[in-house]
């Protein structure tokens, strides 16, 4: 026979419990509590542990992808003279030629020479590889005819202005050599190759010995035909019809005498000898019997 056995340790907890409605919540209550006490004491942050390692390596992805990037600006930068043609800066950004000092020489001397240009345009695109905004001097001997390139850039190292390495390149034109002096400037972006003021400009008496292009000379318009120019083509005569023929010479004398200018007064038209043909009438004539 089953003996009912009683748990000596959670039967007096359901009575005191269950006893009444205030027992109950202050159970619930006193278990949060101790919940929220061991949670306390087990529980570790993490601040310090990670503020150290960050201290004693900082090499954060942030710091990272700044100095990665700071690299990249610093190493763009050659001093390397490669010899550039006009055709080979065709189509780079200004940022892209800023890193070779002949490339940056040869596109100020294409934007320089370049009359496709408005006063406003020509200006703020030189002035993006210029140490200084072109003044109203340069502006004054910009070329008021086209100058050609004629060949690649000629570079060597030469003293700065103020102290330092600097470049000169020499680009060939039709009115002479363009003698561009460049320095490594450092920028907002990083450092890149400018041009040094004052800022090179062409002979302007060499460029006025170009001359104006000649304009290609415009087809001459056709003037009235003159009397010999006409040829009149007689046309066709019926035989079947002589009033067709008179009508035909009547409307072409008219035409003759529009194309000559020469003549004044039209000519009469020429009779035609012979009986006027009668025409054939359903009807007979008013009067006829």
């Amino acid at each position: 026979m089953p003996t009912n056995t009683v748990n000596p340790v959670l039967a007096p907890i359901r009575r005191w419990v269950l006893y009444s409605r205030t027992n109950l919540t202050i159970t619930i209550v006193a278990a949060f509590a101790v919940l929220f006490v061991a949670g306390s004491l087990f529980s570790h942050s993490p601040t310090a542990t990670n503020t150290a390692s960050a201290a004693e390596f900082p090499t954060t992805p942030t710091a990272s992808a700044s100095a990665d990037a700071d690299a990249a600006v610093d190493g763009d930068l050659t001093h390397d003279l490669t010899e550039v043609t006009e055709s080979a800066i065709a189509g780079k950004s200004a940022a892209a030629v800023a890193e070779s000092p002949p490339a940056t020489a040869m596109t100020y001397a294409h934007i320089y020479v370049d009359r496709s240009l408005s006063n406003n345009e020509w200006k703020t695109k030189l002035g993006k590889h210029t140490a200084d905004a072109p003044s109203v001097t340069v502006l004054n001997a910009r070329p008021l005819v086209p100058v050609a390139i004629t060949g690649p850039t000629r570079s060597e190292s030469v003293a700065g202005i103020g102290g330092g390495s600097a470049v000169q390149v020499v680009v060939p034109t039709q009115a002479g050599d363009m003698r561009i002096t460049l320095k490594a400037t450092d920028s907002g972006s990083g450092s890149v190759w400018q041009v040094q003021s004052p800022l090179p400009t062409l002979d302007r008496s060499e460029v006025d010995k170009l001359g104006v292009p000649s304009l290609t000379s415009a087809p001459t318009s056709k003037s009235a035909p003159t009397p010999e120019m006409v040829t009149t083509t007689p046309a066709p005569q019926s035989t079947t019809s002589t009033d067709a023929t008179a009508t035909s010479t009547s409307m072409q004398e008219p035409a003759a005498s529009t194309t000559s200018p020469s003549t004044s007064l039209e000519r009469a038209p020429i009779p035609v000898p012979g009986p006027i043909p009668i025409p054939d009438l359903d009807t007979p004539l008013p009067g006829a019997l």
